[in-house]
């Protein structure tokens, strides 16, 4: 082994102890806390290590080096300058310069020629002895730790690509306390730069003797209780000690949770002796943790003190970790909600619980919900991700684990028909109609262990990880899943003919009575807590659900009901969900009678969305500026069929007037009067009407006219679907575009203007929108034919070629400029979660060009199988 010490920020200006004013200098408690203070100055950790490391015994291993030129100036004059008259600083750091391998900086060079020859050592091997690598380490002390050590610290780890470079905590210093834990906590070891805790961690990690520093007792914060330090294991256990790394002792309390892979506790802290105020850990994969602290950026404006403040995170390869502060606490240590439901076991604890729910439930509605809703366009299925294909593959495969259970445990399951079930979940789940409702900012998972609140009754907000723009109902449907069947935890298989009975009162209607209200087959409710406390708190999450929506009085039964189809659609997704999270499986908390009680649900949702009129109209869907279509069956859809209440309202937009192309330059629109239309109607689009129109061949729409079409019939359209795959194991990305303001993305694609083919279409959207001229050498066609599409009318509709150009990854490099109707236009990676936010049409050509991809053998057969399935 072979190590070097660097020194930087080492001169009187930054560490003086009585010329403070300097703007180099780190202030008396970095002095005190690096050189000692008082009569044990200068003979803190600081110069004592670097003593150590110059005056030791056998220096062939060890080199230290000084960057501050300041140091090789004369002594000050003794007569006027009381520090240096007491033995200071520069004496201090003279005297450990008299080691035999301490290497002197000239005053004008860097030292980057010895600091290159330590990086190729690491890398060279000894060719007659057959050693590997070298082991070479840097050791970085000094100030500022976020100014001058983190730039000799990168330099040698990213510029030089030193292969260990390190950074002591108890060696470094800097003025600013928040900037100096920042880059020790997060900056340096995302680059790759160890930090040591421990004075003892540093000795050894360049050699020295340990036992020297012990009576300085800098060593990290411990981790206590015993069980939760043995319980993580070493990447947490660090991350933990850097959150911390300003205490002495850290009580960890793991924070009870539903199926999550990640780690959460509450810290009681203390430092030399005194107790320190509390605060919560959260660690998990880094892609996951980044999304949380976006999640909390999007919602800290409107929730101020009700989510945490949080530090620095530290990141340690895939991994990463925060620690969140709990502002305005003023009772004991804060608890989650699934703890205080499931110690809820007398009529006072339930009280309490349900004080609590209703105090979260008003924060969430008033500062979040009502705060940032709108109307909105929802199609229930898509919006809860059922469509995908892997959901019922899941949801058979999880029903076998649980028959498997049964068997084995003796457990009988009537009136439970899986396959029934399947069947019938695969037939409503591809419904992609949709129904106005109203969306808003939503947490995305809104359990009960993310809801903190301490004995002073303050609330706060934690993993906002899938935050976003849903449906209103998004948060509260999880909410009712948890209580009814992830934390009911007390219940047994003979209890499972109440759940039923229960869950289907739950199914009966949206609004639910209270249990004295209750008919007299309900009557158990009323004397078993444990069905009580479900009932009590699932009333109250849709009471406010449903006082959220327009209709003060919330969904009736039998009238138009779309908030609470997509509750329900929802209750579904978690119902489902929840079959995975199998305690058997060491996947979440359920035994089996939860699992069996979830699995009744899924039924019972199953058959009751199956009976819903939303599956037997024909789309509403439409643009804002369209009037509401005419709703009619399914089975009155079609032209054939006499539907003598049809009286759809006519439209037609504005701007399709505005561009006749036979009155005006330039138009790319039909004149309003059919009978003018130079081209063969008939021909090019089938069926005419009694006046002329053509008929869209889908049948009956519920709207006439051409809405925002331009043509009388088909209005033929181009999608352009650019891939490239290759440069790396698995690496795929598309072209995709983004108009501004909008988080939806697409394809380019445009519409076949008058004159025009399809293949000059292709061509003039793409440079349009994408600045790319394409190259058809690698074209090829994926469909052509009708599509659906929201602006279709009775006599105007829209057919689409679909085209793939499969690039080659190291093919000419394409230059991207969005124009059109583009405000950002760029490669993304070709995953389900970039497909499933476009249009469902563009994610069906995705879909195709993924098969195609697949059958060249152009794609990971993996990755292309996975993609398919999970965008449906």
């Amino acid at each position: 082994m072979r190590a070097v010490i660097i020194g930087d920020g080492l001169a009187e200006a930054n560490l003086s102890p009585d010329d403070s004013s300097h703007p180099a200098h780190v202030g008396p408690h970095e002095v005190d806390r690096l050189m000692g203070s008082g009569v044990d100055y200068p003979h803190g950790p600081l110069p004592a290590f670097l003593r150590l490391a110059t005056q030791r015994e056998g220096t062939d291993h060890l080199d230290v080096l000084f960057l501050d030129a300041s140091l090789d100036v004369q002594p000050v004059n003794l007569a006027t300058d009381t520090f240096s008259a007491r033995s200071g600083l520069s004496t201090a750091l003279r005297d450990a310069r008299k080691g035999a391998r301490v290497i002197p900086l000239p005053t004008d060079a860097i030292p980057w020629k010895y600091l290159e020859d330590m990086v190729e050592a690491a890398t060279r091997r000894d060719a007659e002895e057959g050693e590997g690598p070298a082991d070479v380490r840097c050791l970085v002390v000094g100030s500022h730790t976020e100014r001058r050590i983190l730039a000799v610290a990168l330099f040698l780890r990213t510029l030089l690509s030193a292969p260990r470079v390190a950074v002591a905590a108890h060696l470094v210093g800097s003025a600013t306390r928040e900037a100096h834990f920042a880059t020790l906590r997060s900056t340096l070891p995302a680059s790759g730069v160890e930090v040591l805790l421990d004075l003892e961690e540093a000795a050894d990690y360049v050699g020295l003797d340990r036992a020297q520093l012990a009576a300085f007792a800098r060593r990290r914060c411990r981790i206590e209780p015993e069980a939760v330090r043995a319980a993580i294991d070493d990447t947490q256990r660090r991350i933990i000690e850097l959150l911390c790394m300003h205490w002495t002792q850290a009580e960890l309390r793991p924070l009870a949770g539903g199926f999550s892979g990640s780690q959460l506790f509450v810290a009681e802290g203390s430092r030399d002796g005194a107790r320190t105020e509390p605060m919560v850990i959260k660690i998990d994969e880094l892609n996951l943790m980044r999304r949380e602290l976006e999640g909390y950026y999007q919602v800290k404006d409107f929730f101020g003190r009700n989510v945490p403040n949080f530090g620095h995170p530290v990141r340690l390869g895939g991994v990463l970790g925060v620690g969140m502060e709990l502002a305005t606490m003023e009772g004991s240590s804060p608890t989650t909600l699934q703890e205080t439901f499931e110690g809820a076991d007398s009529e006072e604890h339930i009280g309490h619980f349900l004080r609590r729910l209703d105090k979260a439930l008003s924060r969430l509605s008033e500062k979040l919900y009502r705060n940032t809703r709108s109307t909105a366009w929802v199609v229930p299925y898509r919006a809860f991700g059922l469509h995908a294909e892997q959901e019922l593959r899941w949801f058979r495969d999880n029903c076998e684990q649980i028959q498997a259970y049964c068997a084995e445990d003796g457990v009988e399951a009537p009136d439970l028909d899986v396959e029934f079930v399947a069947a019938v979940l695969q037939a409503i789940v591809v419904h992609e109609d949709g129904v106005d409702s109203e969306v808003c900012l939503c947490h995305g998972d809104l359990n009960f262990a993310n809801i903190l609140s301490d004995s002073g009754e303050n609330l706060w907000f934690i993993d906002w990880t899938h935050s976003g723009r849903g449906p209103l109902e998004r948060d509260f449907v999880k909410l009712e899943n948890d209580v009814k069947l992830v934390m009911s935890k007390e219940f047994a298989v003979e209890d499972l003919p109440r759940l039923r009975s229960l869950e289907a009162l739950f199914l009966e209607r949206p609004l639910l009575p209270h249990a004295t209200e209750l008919p007299p087959e309900y009557r158990f409710v009323r004397w078993d807590l444990r069905f009580r406390k479900i009932l009590d708190a699932v009333r109250r999450i849709r009471d406010v659900c449903f006082s959220l929506r327009e209709d003060p009085d919330g969904p009736q039964p039998g009238g138009p009901n779309p908030s609470w189809l997509v509750y329900r659609v929802g209750l579904l997704r978690h119902a489902l969900h929840t079959l995975s999270y199998d305690q058997r499986r060491g996947r979440g908390e359920c035994e089996l009678p939860q699992l069996l009680y979830a699995l009744y649900s899924v039924q019972g949702l199953v058959a009751d969305l199956s009976a819903d009129k939303f599956h037997l109209q024909i789309r509403g869907e439409r643009p804002p500026s369209y009037p509401a279509r005419q709703r009619i069956l399914v089975a009155e859809a079609a032209w054939s069929v006499a539907c003598p209440h049809y009286a759809p309202p006519y439209y037609v937009d504005p701007e399709v007037l505005a561009h006749d192309y036979q009155a005006t330059s330039g138009g790319w629109a039909d004149p309003e009067d059919v009978t003018k239309v130079t081209e063969d109607l008939a021909e090019n689009s089938g069926e005419l009407d009694e006046t002329g129109r053509p008929r869209n061949p889908a049948g009956r729409t519920g709207l006439a006219g051409r809405g925002l079409l331009g043509r009388w019939g088909a209005n033929l359209s181009v999608s352009a679907v650019v891939t490239r795959v290759g440069g790396g194991l698995g690496q795929a990305e598309i072209l995709l575009g983004r108009r501004e303001l909008d988080s939806r993305l697409d394809l380019p694609k445009g519409f076949v203007l008058p004159g025009e083919n399809a293949t000059s279409a292709i061509s003039r959207v793409l440079e349009r929108e994408t600045g790319w001229t394409p190259d058809f050498r690698y074209f090829s066609i994926l469909q052509d034919g009708y599509v659906y599409d929201p602006r279709q009318t009775d006599h105007a509709w829209v057919e689409s070629r679909a085209v793939l150009f499969a690039l080659p990854w190291s093919g000419p490099s394409i230059k991207l400029v969005a124009g059109g109707d583009f405000n950002e236009v760029r490669w993304r990676p070709l995953t389900a979660g970039n497909v499933n936010r476009l249009p469902s049409d563009q994610a069906r050509f995705i879909r195709l060009a993924v098969s195609a991809l697949l059958e060249k053998a152009s794609m990971d057969q993996d990755q292309a199988r996975l993609l398919l399935e999970q965008t449906g």
